[in-house]
């Protein structure tokens, strides 16, 4: 991981709350358990973003959901 850099982040006093209360139960610093949100966020992000743009070329030839789903389906089995 490359060095870090300390910033500063207003967030509600709730969302405090649960990051010390979940840091506690996971025996992690609230730092931690922020980072992984954030990280977890942008994988999210980045993958609906990949949906969008699978369903957007599936339209693009004509496939329908069934379609993709069976396509996928075939290629994990190899054929």
């Amino acid at each position: 991981m490359p060095p870090a850099r300390v910033r500063s982040l207003s967030l509600p006093s709730d969302i405090v709350r649960e990051a010390e209360r979940l840091a506690r139960q996971e025996g992690r610093t609230k730092t931690e358990v922020l980072r992984e949100a954030l990280r977890r966020y942008a994988t999210e992000k980045r993958w609906r973003r990949l949906q969008r743009y699978g369903a957007g070329r599936a339209r693009t030839v004509g496939m329908s959901n069934t379609d993709v789903g069976r396509a996928v389906r075939e290629f994990r089995r190899g054929r």
